[in-house]
């Protein structure tokens, strides 16, 4: 009988847990037998309610009682994985045990985290393959069309090598922006934070964007500096500041309209330094206003104001300019947003902190 005391105190200990992994029993029936808080959590139920529950009636998966029934039916211990919680979004590594008396023992150790990671991975691999493939078949076939004959005209062989020279054009800012991007993300980039004039770094945005506006027929408009009271800094690296701003002078170029305006400028807002880019282009969607700063993904290519881009204006066309803007915005412990309303024009801009006064 005190073997019996101790081990049912055993078993009230390792299921009360809180922590990872969840650990229940059931019955040969697959009613919940002892389960603690944590199994409560994810059940969105009391302790009390979940003691006599059926395994799928508890959870709602069919995954995890699955498994329960293999184990019961094998008297072997069976693992696999099953999502649980609100509409399934938590992944769990489930092990089944079964116990001498017919009972069973359920370990749930979460693994969502890596899944996500797992599923960023495969979609980093398909999206740079994408990326890679287009470009890369552009080349093969002009370079087969010139060793077949077309070399031997000198127009054409110099379109052609022109397109080359393009496409390859293409794949080093590819390589570029990946190898900037990688290392934002893992922190290798280091920023010098300093006070810097909000004023230089937006004159010295509007200088470089010049000359590419001016061959897309869009002005640029370097907006007057605001009436404040005080000389204000913002906290930054005037550099990486300069880079992301430039994406984004890139970007409200190349979605303008013929004609249009790009007004930069800069506002100071409660505790931070708001610079903002402002272009009359076609407009975001509110449903891809929310996905703009993620990696790879691009616009509707629809938006271009000329079929045949720029080499100038080919920044950030794999879709990682958002990306990179994003990233830089938060290693200066700040943020980006957008506002924009589709036939009117778009907004974006990126928050960095105040410098303190010295």
């Amino acid at each position: 009988m005190a073997g019996d005391a101790l081990e049912a105190a055993a078993f009230a200990a390792l299921t009360g847990r809180t922590g990872d992994p969840i650990l229940l029993i059931v019955d040969g029936q697959l009613r919940i037998a002892r389960c603690g808080p944590g199994a409560a959590g994810l059940a969105q139920r009391t302790e009390a309610a979940l003691r006599g529950m059926s395994l799928i009636a508890a959870f709602g998966s069919a995954a995890l009682d699955a498994l329960a029934r293999e184990s019961l039916a094998t008297s072997a211990p069976v693992t696999g994985e099953a999502d649980l919680g609100p509409l399934g979004a938590r992944a769990f590594a489930v092990g089944v045990v079964p116990l001498p008396g017919g009972e069973l023992v359920v370990a749930m150790h979460e693994i969502t985290a890596q899944r996500r990671i797992e599923r960023v991975r495969r979609d980093f691999v398909a999206n740079i393959s994408h990326e890679l493939r287009t470009p890369l078949a552009s080349i093969k076939l002009l370079a087969e069309t010139l060793s077949g004959g077309a070399v031997e005209d000198a127009a054409t062989a110099r379109d052609f090598v022109s397109q080359i020279e393009r496409e390859v054009d293409h794949l080093a800012q590819l390589v570029d922006e990946l190898l900037d991007l990688s290392m934002i993300e893992s922190g290798e980039t280091v920023l010098k934070i300093e006070a810097v004039d909000p004023g230089a770094v937006i004159a010295g945005v509007a200088e470089r964007i010049g000359p590419v506006a001016a061959r897309a027929g869009v002005t640029v408009h370097l907006l007057p500096e605001p009436a404040v009271s005080g000389d204000i800094r913002a906290a930054a690296d005037a550099a990486r500041l300069g880079q992301a701003l430039l994406n984004l002078a890139h970007n409200g170029v190349k979605y303008n309209r013929p004609g249009g305006e790009l007004r930069i400028g800069w506002t100071p807002e409660p505790g931070v330094v708001r610079f903002a880019v402002a272009d009359d282009g076609i407009g975001i969607s509110e449903a891809q206003q929310q996905r703009i700063f993620e990696r790879f993904y691009k616009v509707d290519r629809s938006r271009a104001q000329r079929g045949e881009p720029d080499e100038a204006l080919a920044g950030g066309s794999a879709g990682l300019g958002l990306a990179i803007v994003r990233h830089l915005a938060e290693a200066h412990g700040g943020s980006v947003g957008v506002r924009s309303r589709e036939g009117a024009g778009s907004t974006v801009w990126i928050d960095v902190p105040r410098a303190t006064e010295s």
